[in-house]
C-alpha cells in the first residue's frame, strides 16, 4: 500500500498546483510547494531534492534558464521592436483589409490569420494579444461579436500549428527538441499535414461557435475590467513591406540553415531579425534604447515563470512514484510512441506549460527512445505536438495574461483555449501518430 503514497503525492501535488494557480497564486510561489509535497510523499531527501545542486527542484530551474534564457530575450526585444514601431498594427490592418470587415467570420478568421503570422515571425503571444485586442474591440462591438469569441480566433492563430507543428517555427516548443539532433524544419510532411488538421479543425470550431452566439442572441459586451492594453492610434506606422522583413529574415534563415543543419540557428536568426528591425524601423521608433531594455526585462517574467514549472517536473521524474507510473506507461500498447506522447502528456499537464515539459522529457528521456529505433524526427515532431495539446491546462500563465489583457473571465478564456489548444491538438497529435509509419 505505501508504495502508492508516491503516485498519490504527485497527484495531491499536481491537483494542488492546478487549483493554486487557478485561484491566481504565482506558478513562483506554488511550483516549490508542490515539488515539497512530491519530495515529502516519495521519501526524497528535503535539501537535497529542493536545494541540491543536482538532480533537484533549483537545478531543473537553473538549467533551463541557462539553455533557453537568450531565446526568450532575443525573442522579446525582437517582439518589442515591432510592436513599439507599430509593425504588428500595419500587418493587422492589411489582412483586414484582405478579408473585410463585414463579415463576422472572416473578422474571426481574420484574426487568426494575424495572429498565425505574428507568431510565426517570432512574436509572443503576449505581444499578439496586445496587438490584436485594442483592434478587435471596435469591429466586435461594430458587428455585435460576442467578445468571448475573440479567444476562439486568437488561440486558432497562436496557440497551435505556429506554436508545435508548421516546418521552421522558432517558438521555443520546436527549438527545445532539436536537442535530439533534429533541425527546426523535423518531419515537414508529417507537420504540414498536422497543420492542416488543426487549422480545419481550427475554422470548423469558430464558426460553430459564432453560430451557437448568435442563436444564443450574444451580442457584443465588454470584459469584466478595462483591458491592460490600449494601442496608440496617433503613433505613425511603418509601411507593410518593413513591417514584414524583419520576420521574413528570421523564417528564411531558420529554413535554410535547418537545411543545412546549422546547430542552434535560431540564435544568428535572432540576432539578424533585431538587426533589421533596428535599422528599418528606426524611424518609427520613440526610443530604440527603451525598447531594448523593456524587451530585454519582459523575458524575464516568462523564463522564471516557465523554468519554475520546469523544477516542479524535475522533482517528479526523480520521484520513485514516478517510477510506477512511467511501468505504467511502458506497459500501454503502442510502444515507444505511446510512451513519448504519455510521458510528455503527463508532465505538461503537471507544469501546464508546453517548453516546461519538453525541458524535461527530452533530455531525460531523448536518448532511450531513439535507442528503440524511433526516428528522432518522429519523436521530436510528437513530442512537441503533444506538449501543445496537454499544455492546454487551467493554471496554464498564458490563460491569465490573456485575462488581464481581455477583461474575460477565466471561464470564458480556457473554455476556448482547451477546446482550441487540446481538441485541435489531439486532432494534430492522432494524425502524427498514424503518419509516423512512414518514417
Amino acid at each position: 500500500m505505501l508504495e502508492w503514497l508516491g503516485p498519490a503525492g504527485i497527484v495531491i501535488g499536481i491537483i494542488i498546483l492546478i487549483i493554486a494557480a487557478y485561484k491566481g497564486v504565482n506558478i513562483i510561489v506554488i511550483a516549490p510547494l508542490a515539488a515539497a509535497i512530491v519530495v515529502l510523499s516519495n521519501g526524497l531527501n528535503v535539501k537535497d531534492s529542493l536545494l541540491g545542486l543536482e538532480n533537484s527542484y533549483m537545478s531543473g530551474l537553473g538549467r533551463f534558464v541557462i539553455n533557453y534564457f537568450i531565446i526568450f530575450a532575443l525573442g522579446s526585444v525582437l517582439g518589442k521592436y515591432l510592436e513599439d514601431s507599430r509593425a504588428t498594427f500595419t500587418i493587422a490592418e492589411w489582412i483586414l483589409q484582405l478579408t473585410g470587415k463585414s463579415n463576422a467570420y472572416t473578422v474571426l478568421v481574420a484574426i487568426a490569420i494575424i495572429g498565425a503570422i505574428l507568431s510565426y515571425g517570432g512574436i509572443s503571444v503576449f505581444i499578439v494579444v496586445f496587438t490584436l485586442a485594442p483592434l478587435a474591440r471596435p469591429l466586435f462591438r461594430e458587428l455585435n461579436i460576442a467578445w468571448h469569441l475573440f479567444i476562439a480566433a486568437l488561440f486558432a492563430g497562436v496557440g497551435t500549428f505556429t506554436m508545435t507543428m508548421l516546418p521552421g517555427t522558432p517558438a521555443i516548443q520546436n527549438v527545445i527538441p532539436t536537442q535530439l539532433g533534429t533541425t527546426l524544419t523535423a518531419a515537414p510532411l508529417m507537420s504540414i499535414i498536422c497543420t492542416i488538421v488543426v487549422i480545419v479543425y481550427s475554422l470548423i470550431y469558430i464558426k460553430r461557435q459564432l453560430s451557437i452566439s448568435m442563436s444564443a442572441g450574444e451580442g457584443y459586451v465588454a470584459g469584466d475590467k478595462k483591458p491592460d492594453f490600449e494601442g496608440n492610434s496617433e503613433q505613425l506606422s511603418p509601411p507593410l513591406g518593413l513591417s514584414l522583413a524583419p520576420m521574413a529574415l528570421l523564417i528564411a534563415i531558420i529554413l535554410v540553415g535547418s537545411a543545412m543543419r546549422i546547430p542552434d540557428v535560431i540564435v544568428p536568426a535572432l540576432l539578424v531579425a533585431i538587426a533589421s528591425a533596428a535599422v528599418l524601423l528606426h524611424n518609427y521608433l520613440p526610443s530604440q534604447l527603451n525598447t531594448i531594455n523593456t524587451g530585454a526585462i519582459n523575458a524575464i517574467a516568462p523564463t522564471f515563470f516557465t523554468a519554475a514549472a520546469v523544477g516542479v517536473g524535475s522533482v517528479v521524474t526523480l520521484a520513485p512514484g514516478f517510477k510506477l507510473i512511467l511501468d505504467l506507461i511502458s506497459a500501454l500498447p503502442g510502444g515507444t510512441l505511446m510512451q513519448v506522447t504519455a510521458v510528455t502528456g503527463l508532465l505538461s499537464v503537471v507544469t501546464a506549460s508546453p517548453s516546461g515539459a519538453l525541458g524535461i522529457v527530452i533530455p531525460a528521456f531523448g536518448e532511450t527512445w531513439i535507442a528503440s529505433g524511433v526516428a528522432p524526427e518522429v519523436i521530436h515532431r510528437v513530442a512537441a505536438i503533444a506538449s501543445g495539446a496537454f499544455g492546454a491546462m487551467p493554471h496554464c500563465g498564458v490563460v491569465f495574461a490573456v485575462m488581464a489583457v481581455t477583461g474575460l473571465s477565466h471561464k470564458s478564456v480556457f473554455r476556448h483555449f482547451f477546446a482550441i489548444g487540446f481538441g485541435g491538438g489531439m486532432a494534430a497529435l492522432v494524425t502524427a501518430l498514424l503518419l509516423a509509419g512512414l518514417y
